[in-house]
């Protein structure tokens, strides 16, 4: 039996995200396109290199039980036993097909090692109706296999979101991420870009913020004319909200000092637009060349009254640069972080993040807030953001602030009355939004608002 034509693209886009050390989305979108494959196919191939990525670490150790020198595998054989491995540990998909298949692979790319191919992967295969080897209730050695994190993410799961909802972000980390779109004012209006979605067989359901949709299925949504023009852009619920948050009143001036892409950039002016006008927003990167890409998506998106700044907002000298202290009415901090809240987008990340780089991502924060909150006007505020659900990156950096010489001015004003319907369960005791993944909703953000008294 051949190998098939989907496995063989799965096992082409694991060896490139291994060797570019690379994210898989791009890698696999690219390759399902060059291979002309069906809607059956292209979600079966997604499904093995998405869940090959996020279990990585739980397959190599099923691997690794049975390898008498682990370290000796050629790469492109790990791939495909890696892939062969979820396939019998996760998708449950029958021994006789995935081993065969997986051999056959192997032979082809690293013929030595067929023999060994074998023997392991029918070990894993006897053992896979056991895993994950414990009970994932009482077991967080077993849930961590079952859920396919490292047992150190599991931890902190529990201690920054409690067990119930640790067990619901873990649980909707294995499984695709709805899709979410946002309405761009600029180019259409919201009737008529919904209209060309129903054209296409796409379903929309309104939920979230205003302006925010679900589609469903994502695969035309996401290849529409609508979403290439930028009639709706891709962006989550809760960051949609994040962006509604620090939008500009109508006329006003707003500051967003870390805005990479500039997604929240031309939601923050969209928000401002159906509030009554567009406001004027300094947008900043660190990097020249993510502000020349910004700058052309938003004369392309027909986003208006925006100017694009090259500055390290982690500097006291750029705040001269960003329009001077008390100059602005809002502020946006979106914060780099550990991305913990978006695990289901990105699943290599879990293995590749160390636990101490949430410690310095932290303090890079709380730099950022310092600089950032000198701009904010009296009764102006800032909006200090991440997209984790740790509390070091969040509740800890806003407490900080609000203790330290440079926040004392300053007080949370709540968002109770600016989440989406239905939201109020993610707003913590302190007037701050958490929310955290779950299956079909959205993914995990934070936002604290943080108020400037009238007086400077």
């Amino acid at each position: 039996m051949s190998v098939s034509t989907p496995r063989r693209v799965a096992r082409a886009v694991l060896a490139d995200v291994r060797s570019r050390d690379a994210w898989g989305g791009a890698l696999l979108r690219a390759a399902i396109e060059a291979a002309g494959l069906d809607m059956r196919d292209t979600a079966f191939v997604t499904r093995l290199v998405y869940g090959t990525l996020a279990a990585e670490g739980t397959l190599d150790e099923a691997l690794d039980r049975h390898l008498a020198r682990p370290r000796r595998v050629h790469p492109l054989v790990r791939d495909i036993m890696r892939m062969a491995a979820y396939e019998l540990l996760f998708a449950r998909t029958p021994a006789h097909a995935v081993v065969h298949d997986a051999v056959s692979a192997v032979r082809g790319a690293h013929p030595s090692s067929a023999g060994m191919a074998n023997a392991v992967l029918r070990r894993v295969a006897e053992e896979a109706e056991s895993f994950p080897w414990g009970d994932p209730a009482t077991d967080r050695d077993a849930l961590a296999r079952a859920s396919a994190h490292p047992r150190w993410l599991v931890d902190r799961f529990f201690d920054d979101l409690g067990p119930a909802r640790a067990r619901e972000a873990l649980d909707a980390a294995s499984e695709p991420a709805p899709v979410y779109v946002a309405h761009n004012p600029f180019l259409d209006t919201y009737e008529d870009a919904i209209e060309r979605f129903g054209s296409l067989g796409v379903e929309v359901e309104e939920t979230g913020p205003p302006g925010c949709l679900r589609v469903n299925p994502p695969g035309p949504a996401l290849r529409s004319d609508v979403v290439a023009r930028g009639s709706f852009i891709v962006s989550d619920a809760a960051s949609q909200t994040v962006a509604m948050l620090a939008a500009p009143p109508p006329g006003g001036t707003a500051v967003d000092v870390a805005a990479g892409r500039g997604t929240k950039t031309v939601l923050m002016q969209a928000a401002a637009a159906r509030a009554g006008g567009a406001g004027r927003i300094t947008a900043s990167d660190l990097h020249a060349f993510k502000v020349e890409i910004l700058r052309e998506r938003l004369t392309s998106l027909g986003v208006p009254d925006v100017d694009c700044i090259v500055v390290d907002a982690t500097t006291d000298t750029s705040i001269a640069i960003l329009g001077g202290e008390g100059s602005a009415d809002r502020v946006l901090v979106d914060a780099p972080c550990s991305n913990l809240g978006t695990l289901r987008r990105h699943p290599e990340k879990r293995w590749r993040l160390n636990p101490e780089e949430i410690d310095s991502l932290a303090a890079l924060g709380e730099r950022m807030l310092h600089v950032a909150s000198r701009l904010v006007r009296g009764g102006g505020f800032v909006v200090y953001s991440t997209c984790t659900v740790t509390r070091r990156e969040n509740a800890d950096v806003v407490e900080a602030f609000l203790a330290s010489e440079t926040g004392r001015g300053f007080s949370t004003a709540p968002v109770h009355g600016c989440v989406p319907e239905g939201w109020q369960q993610w707003v913590t005791s302190e007037g701050w939004l958490q929310t955290h993944p779950t299956r079909g909703g959205p993914d995990g953000h934070f936002a604290a608002v943080l108020l400037r008294s009238d007086t400077l």
